[in-house]
């Protein structure tokens, strides 16, 4: 996956941001499902295609029968393959999306809680100017 970075708001990531990062890796999710389904379709018209159409690879009488279903297993296998490699792509797509989100999480955490001390501190910070400012114009007036 790419190195993906968000804009910091005041309360931690985009959100927007975010959930269309979320949504864009959602769509490849189900976009590889789609293909490894469609990838299933084709073999099983495939199949059923030769099978109407009596195609056989004529090696010679004796083992053409070998031979095509030999064909078709390894066609099978091969699409099997395929659609598994999607299916782990796709669960591999998720658990990065989990991962990320996780990370985004954590992050906009660390900055809230950041943020917020900051806050306490300027908020101290101008509690005491503000004493310090009542002591003088006291001081001032007497």
């Amino acid at each position: 996956m790419a190195n993906i970075n968000f804009n910091l708001e005041e309360n931690g990531y985009n959100i927007e941001e975010v959930n269309n990062y979320i949504e864009m890796l959602q769509q490849e999710y189900a976009n590889a499902v789609a293909w490894g389904e469609e990838m299933e379709r084709e073999l099983e018209a495939l199949k059923a295609s030769m099978q109407q159409q009596g195609v056989y690879f004529t090696i010679d009488e004796n083992n053409q029968n070998e031979v095509v279903k030999e064909v078709f297993d390894r066609l099978t296998n091969s699409l099997e393959k395929v659609k598994t490699d999607a299916q782990q792509r796709a669960s591999d797509i998720v658990s990065q999306a989990k991962d990320e989100a996780n990370l985004i999480m954590r992050r906009a955490k660390e900055n809230s809680v950041e943020i917020r001390t900051q806050n306490v501190t300027i908020m101290k910070n101008l509690k005491s100017i503000g004493e310090m400012i009542d002591v003088i114009l006291e001081k001032g007036i007497q």
